[in-house]
């Protein structure tokens, strides 16, 4: 049941991400998307999934998110979703289980570095703000 209730999770915010535009229809199918995309042995999968986090320091309304990493034709797609706000990762790099991303956010380009240990993730951001430290769990399993 628990599996289930976070699978639907993530296909609601699949879905509302669709909604808005920013993910394709091949996107949002979990089959297609997670469960087949993900290969053993390939350590950069376990980064696939929805990861809970926590931003010390930030500015109020941004101490907190969902991130959204998914994989389709061996490419990465990053959404950041903080608040009712979606945004979008460019310059998307993965390494092993290390993740680099930007986004942008109020006009003003965040770096993001995070590297998952199995179902945490940690990492910092870096803006012209200066450095916050990110720390996740792992919400939605690609499994």
């Amino acid at each position: 049941m628990k599996k289930n209730i976070k699978k639907l999770q993530f296909l609601l915010v699949a879905v509302s991400f669709s909604m808005m535009g920013t993910i394709n229809a091949g996107d949002v199918a979990l089959s297609s998307t997670l469960n087949t995309e993900t290969s053993i042995g390939n350590t950069a999968d376990d980064l696939v999934g929805g990861w809970a986090y926590t931003v010390a320091g930030a500015t109020d309304g941004y101490e907190k998110g969902f991130l959204v990493i998914m994989k389709q034709n061996n490419q990465y797609k990053v959404q950041v979703q903080v608040g009712t706000s979606t945004f979008l990762g460019e310059n998307v790099t993965v390494k092993g289980k290390e993740i680099g991303f930007d986004v942008m956010i109020e006009g003003s380009r965040v770096s993001v570095m995070l590297k998952a240990k199995g179902s945490a993730i940690s990492g910092k951001a870096t803006s012209s703000d200066g450095s916050y430290a990110i720390n996740g769990v792992k919400s939605i399993s690609a499994e």
